[in-house]
């Protein structure tokens, strides 16, 4: 009978301790890995997605990663799950916030749940196949080394609003890498409205090159890719590139690089400094290029006042052959027309640009 009594004991312990685990299930992800502003801040994105059929609610849960090599402080939250904060639909949570642990080398985000039902935990694996995002963890980079980031399992629960029920977590996600290129002046130098772009590196590690990216500076606007330029694959020696970026619109304008190593990771650079390129200060009219042509031209011209703008084009004889603007109102800025040779023969050409009582003439050859 005691024997008895002591399974009967075990067994009860068993159960009791087996209560305290749900049976749904959470897949943890750390994706979006990137080192930008030149080295000096890396960043992370933490994802959760329950993979069960019963719904399950986030109460004060925890997400910890573990990181070795690099010396890291300063972690900063961003792009914080609406659903797990102040004023969310069910109203449960304070703000989460990062804790750093400087000896094991450790960062997290807790979730802290206050009162209520607290807010379901997604199954809809969304776009990327992850689920819904947590936060975006953004920390500084003290010394430019090899990094290493895991999961720290140990510390990372996903449990209910009572704290009674802890989802069975599934943890995803790993990054290794290294700081590839030394990145020593990224500047800009204006001209009317061309704006030449120079940066040198004092060090490149498998570096493949550089995508040059630029958006315009309203908040609203996308980046988008303008040129590649290659790298040095690996060196020790100061290097020097420059790209120059032709015909911009009046408008202020934001440049980065996108380093890219041969394996396809990246980092950004940004070019610290608004680039604003100005009202033209002159009426001027370019020479066409290329020149001579076939059968495809641009005519370039700058007005510095909003007036009528005319464009004509006239072979040889004085006969007049195309009109590429006419009179339209246009502000003060600067323009590229394309003139179509194609239905034309080959010679010579003039076209006269005329705005604000000014009237200039230039010459052209197409030549087929």
């Amino acid at each position: 009978m005691k024997h008895l009594f002591k399974i009967l004991l075990t067994l009860c312990i068993i159960s009791v301790c087996n209560s305290a685990y749900s049976q749904d299930t959470v897949s943890n992800t750390i994706t979006n890995f990137n080192i930008t502003d030149g080295g000096t801040k890396f960043s992370y994105d933490v994802y959760i997605l329950r993979t069960t059929p019963s719904s399950f609610r986030m109460g004060s849960s925890s997400f910890y990663v573990r990181y070795t090599g690099a010396t890291m402080n300063n972690p900063v939250l961003s792009n914080i799950n609406p659903k797990y904060t102040v004023g969310s639909v069910s109203n449960s949570y304070t703000n989460p916030f990062t804790i750093i642990n400087g000896s094991t080398s450790k960062v997290g985000i807790q979730l802290l749940y206050t009162s209520g039902l607290g807010d379901d935990i997604t199954d809809n694996p969304g776009f990327d196949g992850l689920g819904e995002r947590v936060a975006t963890v953004t920390m500084d980079i003290l010394a430019a080394v090899a990094i290493t980031f895991n999961w720290d399992q140990i510390n990372s629960d996903v449990v209910n609003p009572g704290g009674t029920l802890t989802a069975k977590s599934l943890y995803f996600g790993t990054y290794t890498g290294t700081l590839p290129v030394e990145l020593s002046s990224f500047v800009s130098v204006i001209n009317k409205n061309n704006v030449t772009l120079n940066w040198s590196t004092s060090k490149e590690i498998n570096n493949s090159g550089f995508e040059i990216e630029r958006k315009n500076s309203d908040e609203n606007s996308n980046w988008s890719k303008i040129a590649f330029v290659n790298g040095n694959g690996n060196t020790n020696d100061n290097k020097i590139y420059s790209y120059k970026d032709v015909g911009l619109n009046t408008g202020k304008y934001n440049f980065r690089l996108k380093q890219i190593d041969f394996n396809g990771n990246y980092e950004y650079f940004n070019l610290q400094n608004e680039v604003t390129v100005g009202v033209p200060s002159q009426f001027e009219l370019n020479q066409n290029y290329p020149n001579p042509f076939n059968p495809v031209t641009k005519i370039n011209f700058s007005i510095p006042s909003d007036s009528k703008v005319k464009l004509d084009v006239y072979d040889i004889s004085g006969k007049l052959v195309a009109t590429l603007i006419n009179n339209e109102i246009k502000t003060a800025n600067y323009y590229s027309i394309e003139f179509n040779g194609a239905n034309y023969s080959s010679g010579t050409y003039f076209y006269t640009l005329q705005s604000g009582g000014i009237v200039v003439t230039k010459k052209m050859v197409l030549l087929k």
